[in-house]
């Protein structure tokens, strides 16, 4: 499969200047539900947005990207489109909305086609986004991978999510730790967002009796990446969303361990 390059959905109504202004950020996984939420908040703001995904990206995005399921061909594909425009300035964030959910243990009959979905992914995806970050990323600019508030945990019954999501943790703190000798631009800051669970539709459908309570508002998150991008974030930092009473913090846990 190629790349699919669609103008700005906002370019008749944002000014030159304010185009111009505007920070551009490389969304992958934004056909999901958080990718399409970040999209929508991003266009607001005037961003200039490259939406990649193996599914259809939304409408907001400025470019979509539509990927093959192969890491090497979405790499190739992601270089591809950049390339494409014109020697623009660098991303100023790159940031990983994909990840997927799987469970299993030892004796499920789907434990290994489970895990090779969540390696793809997850762990595939984030190298992908590392290897675009180390060409196509800004000096100081963010890397967002998606990790998960489990990862850490004793799980007997996620073995296809948790080793996975350890793993981007790992790469996440391996990136961080020298972002130059990593082979990221200078001073780059590379982070997770490691959430319990996120207020989706697909997870609304799927635990309809749930208490939603808890669950991360999708606006909540974006708002906080918004700020990452723009300064706040802290290289190396595992960002746990969490919600109680309506309210949301971002808990660096890694700061905590």
């Amino acid at each position: 499969q190629g790349c699919a390059l669609l103008p700005c959905a906002c370019a008749a109504h944002c000014s030159p200047g304010s185009l111009e202004a505007a920070m551009r950020v490389l969304l992958l996984g934004a056909g999901g539900g958080l990718g399409r939420a970040l999209a929508r908040t991003l266009q607001r703001k005037s961003w200039t947005t490259f939406g990649a995904d193996v599914a259809a990206c939304p409408p907001e995005v400025s470019v979509a990207i539509t990927l093959p399921r192969e890491p090497k061909g979405q790499l190739e594909v992601l270089r591809g489109a950049l390339k494409q425009q014109d020697g623009g300035p660098k991303l100023d964030a790159i940031v990983n909305c994909s990840g997927g959910f799987a469970m299993g243990n030892a004796a499920s009959e789907d434990l290994l086609d489970n895990a090779e979905a969540m390696v793809a992914s997850s762990f595939y995806a984030s190298l992908v986004s590392a290897r675009i970050a180390s060409s196509s990323l800004r000096p100081g600019g963010l890397l967002v991978l998606p990790g998960a508030a489990a990862a850490p945990l004793a799980l007997p019954g996620l073995l296809p999510y948790v080793p996975v999501k350890s793993a981007v943790h790992s790469l996440v703190r391996s990136l961080a730790a020298d972002p130059a000798e990593a082979g990221l631009p200078e001073g780059a800051k590379v982070v997770a967002l490691a959430p319990v669970t996120l207020d989706t539709p697909m997870n609304r459908e799927a635990m309809p009796d749930a208490d939603h309570s808890t669950w991360t508002p999708l606006d909540r998150v974006c708002e906080e990446i918004v700020a990452w991008a723009e300064g706040s974030a802290v290289g190396g930092a595992i960002y746990e969303p969490r919600t109680a009473a309506g309210a949301t913090t971002f808990v660096n846990v890694a700061a905590a361990a």
